[in-house]
C-alpha cells in the first residue's frame, strides 16, 4: 500500500510520524519545520506531478478547507490555488482510497466547500457533537498547524502520577477576542480569563521545556477555548499529566462509547469555575478519580498505535 500524503503549507507532519512509509509533499512553506522533519526522516517533496495512482494506492491531503472558500472574510488565494491543483489530481486518477485532513478552526462541514465524489471520507479537526455531518465526515482532532504537530506533543508525554504537585491552577498564553461576523462565530478568552484570573498561576512567557515544566508540577491547568477545538493546550496539558479544568466546548471526540473526559470539570462561566475548584479542593478522591480517568483516556487514545489504526479503519 503506497500512500502520498500533500500538505500544500507545510502545516502538519503528523501523519508522516504515523506512517513513516508515506511520501510527504508540500507546495510551499508556512513555518520552517526542518528540525521537526529531520527528527522524524520526513523529507518533503515538491514534485506532486509525481503523485497519480500509478505511483501511489492511497492519497492523503491536508488542508485548511475555509481559507480556500472565497468571499470569507479569512479567504487566502493561494489555499484556493493548491486546492484547485489538489483536486486536479483526484479527478484525474483512481486511487484507491482519498482522504482530506482539514485543520481549520471552524466546525463547518467540508462537503459545503468542496463536492467531489472521488474524496472518500473527510477527518475533520473540529467536529461538532451537536451538529449534524455528511456521513463521509468523521472526527479527527489530532491535526492542526504551527511548528510542532499535536502527535509530537503526544510523544512528549510525561505522566507520573506519583509526583508531588503544587496546589494550584496554571494558565499563560494568548488572551484575545475572536468575532467573526459572517457567521456569528465568537471566542472571547480574554473576558472569561479576567473573571477568574485571581485564582490563576500566570507565569507569563516562558521557554518551552520550562512551560511543560510548570504544567506537569501543577495539579490543575486551565484549557481556555481556542478559535477553534482542540487546541495545542489541550494536549500539553494531557500529556504532562495535570488535571484539566476546561472551558465547555462542544468537540466531539473518537472515544467508544463510555469514554469521555471529566463532564464535571468542564465551566461554561466563572460560577461554575469556582464550584469546581471548590469541590476539588475539597474532596481529595475527587480529584483522584478524575485524574486516573484523564490519564486512562489519555494513555488508551493519545498514542500512534490507536490513530493509526483508527485512520486504517477506514482503509
Amino acid at each position: 500500500m503506497k500512500i502520498a500524503v500533500i500538505d500544500g503549507c507545510n502545516q502538519d507532519i503528523g501523519l508522516n510520524i504515523l506512517f513513516p512509509e508515506a511520501d510527504y509533499f508540500i507546495h510551499s512553506i508556512e513555518v520552517d519545520k526542518s528540525k521537526n522533519m529531520n527528527k522524524y526522516s520526513i523529507i518533503p517533496r515538491t514534485d506532486i506531478q509525481n503523485v497519480n495512482d500509478k505511483n501511489y494506492d492511497i492519497l492523503f491531503i491536508i488542508i485548511a478547507l475555509y481559507d480556500a472558500k472565497p468571499g470569507t472574510r479569512f479567504y487566502k488565494q493561494n489555499i484556493k490555488q493548491i486546492l484547485d491543483k489538489e483536486l486536479e489530481i483526484i479527478n484525474n486518477n483512481n486511487f484507491k482510497k482519498v482522504f482530506i485532513f482539514d485543520n481549520y478552526d471552524y466546525d463547518y462541514d467540508p462537503n459545503e466547500i468542496i463536492k467531489c465524489d472521488k474524496i472518500d471520507l473527510f477527518f475533520k479537526r473540529n467536529y461538532n457533537k451537536q451538529k449534524i455531518y455528511n456521513e463521509n465526515v468523521v472526527p479527527f482532532p489530532f491535526i492542526m498547524f504551527g511548528e510542532v504537530s499535536l502527535i509530537e506533543k503526544i510523544l512528549e508525554k510525561e505522566i507520573n502520577s506519583e509526583r508531588e504537585k503544587m496546589n494550584r491552577i496554571f494558565f499563560t498564553g494568548t488572551l484575545f477576542i475572536h468575532n467573526d461576523e459572517q457567521l456569528n462565530y465568537v471566542r472571547d478568552r480574554r473576558s472569561i480569563y479576567n473573571k477568574i484570573q485571581k485564582y490563576i498561576y500566570n507565569p507569563g512567557r516562558l521557554h518551552y521545556n520550562i512551560f511543560l515544566s510548570e504544567i506537569r508540577n501543577s495539579k490543575y491547568s486551565l484549557d481556555l477555548n481556542g478559535v477553534g477545538e482542540p487546541n495545542k493546550r489541550t494536549f500539553e496539558i494531557l500529556s504532562q499529566g495535570s488535571l484539566m479544568i476546561s472551558e465547555y466546548n462542544d468537540l466531539k471526540w473518537p472515544f467508544e462509547e463510555g469514554d469521555e473526559f471529566n463532564h464535571e470539570l468542564k465551566f461554561k462561566h466563572e460560577k461554575e469555575f469556582y464550584k469546581i475548584m471548590d469541590k476539588l479542593n475539597k474532596n481529595p478522591d475527587f480529584y483522584k478519580n478524575c485524574l486516573e480517568n484523564q490519564n486512562k483516556i489519555f494513555n488508551k487514545y493519545f498514542n500512534l498505535e490507536w490513530i493509526k489504526c483508527y485512520i486504517l479503519h477506514f482503509i
